[in-house]
């Protein structure tokens, strides 16, 4: 079964066994997979100012401007375990449903006011603690990079860790590994640059896993019981012999293998509620690698082997606030098994448009693993 349409403008961000959280400019909505059904949820509250501040904001959230001057919309969203959203975006909101109305609260951020955003998908729940980590993305600068620590409980928000400008060049992610109860840091670019970090006591300390390549230049990590996987992330800049492969390694042996050749790099992957996986590729336009023009899906089954599972050709759709890269967007968080939600962008088909994939358990997809 092919994917198909369910909301124009719309991207995921955190799933889970009912629903999905996705968002739509400033407004966030909650999809049922039950139902096939899209709710509004909260709307991101406007900026107090001056009248004209105020006219501009309900300009901007109108159907005229969205439907043919659309923004970029929200990058990072995830869920707490009691059900709360925290978004990352021009400032830091909070929503709990027992708490709020029709709108998120804006948590101070005095403190951390100049942090950079992270990167779509870079930030992590702590699974016991209920804190939200995540890591500046910068290019083009000589500052040291800092992690931003968020306390929903104590609505605080605070820098936790700060990494030499010598050592990385920004933080692509931070993911949450529940079978170590740990932390993992991904950074950037260049190889001496490229490496994982991780803590097993929320940034009191930081150790350095593994690193030194483009090998190690990561954006997507998934774990299991004994090992993770991820996708290299070898970008336009990385060298023409630098093709992206899929890893593997065993904790144990301390074996590291090599599961695929996907040529272009990983930017994001998310597992179902059965353990197996989704890839997603990302074209680079300008990239030296010879490597297909498009954006893809890369699926692990349940025998552990990856296989690309759908290709949609490149095409820009040039938007503010979006780069020219053919990508797919998926959701944080655990999906159900045999249904895929997905945005496409700068793609022939599909671009800004949340997608559905279900997969019926007789059809290989679903059953390879």
């Amino acid at each position: 079964m092919l994917p198909t349409s369910v909301s124009r403008e719309t991207l995921p961000h955190w799933s889970d066994a009912s629903g999905c959280w996705c968002t739509h400019d400033h407004s966030v909505f909650r999809y049922n997979y039950d139902t096939g059904t899209l709710r509004k949820v909260f709307s991101l509250p406007p900026k107090r100012g001056s009248a004209a501040e105020r006219l501009k904001d309900r300009l901007a959230r109108s159907w005229l401007r969205r439907r043919f001057w659309p923004n970029a919309g929200i990058d990072s969203l995830v869920a707490l375990a009691n059900g709360d959203v925290v978004i990352v975006y021009d400032r830091i909101y909070w929503y709990s449903h027992a708490r709020h109305g029709a709108y998120a609260e804006v948590l101070n951020a005095t403190d951390i006011a100049s942090a950079a955003s992270p990167l779509r998908g870079g930030v992590a729940v702590h699974a016991h603690s209920q804190l939200i980590y995540y890591g500046e993305y910068l290019n083009g600068h000589d500052c040291d990079i800092r992690v931003i620590r968020i306390d929903v409980a104590a609505r605080t928000i605070e820098a936790c860790w700060s990494f030499a400008r010598s050592d990385i060049k920004h933080i692509h992610a931070i993911h949450y590994d529940r079978f170590r109860n740990r932390l993992w840091i991904c950074t950037g670019d260049l190889d001496h640059e490229s490496s994982f970090y991780y803590t097993d006591d929320e940034f009191q300390t930081v150790h350095r896993f593994a690193g030194g390549n483009q090998s190690w230049r990561a954006i997507a990590l998934l774990f299991d019981e004994t090992g993770m996987e991820w996708g290299m992330d070898a970008g336009k800049d990385a060298p023409a012999d630098a093709i992206n492969l899929i890893f593997r390694y065993e904790f144990e042996s301390g074996l590291r293998t090599e599961c695929a050749v996907i040529g272009n790099p990983a930017y994001a992957a998310c597992k179902f509620a059965d353990g197996t996986a989704m890839m997603a590729t990302t074209f680079e336009p300008g990239r030296r690698q010879a490597t297909p023009e498009e954006a893809a899906l890369w699926y692990r089954g349940q025998d552990g082997q990856w296989r690309k599972t759908l290709s949609l050709p490149y095409a820009p759709h040039p938007r503010p606030g979006i780069s020219k890269y053919g990508s797919i967007l998926l959701p944080s968080g655990i999906s159900p098994v045999g249904q895929l939600l997905f945005t496409p962008v700068n793609t022939q088909a599909g671009h800004y448009n949340l997608m559905v994939w279900r997969m019926p358990t007789s059809n290989p997809l679903a059953s390879n693993r």
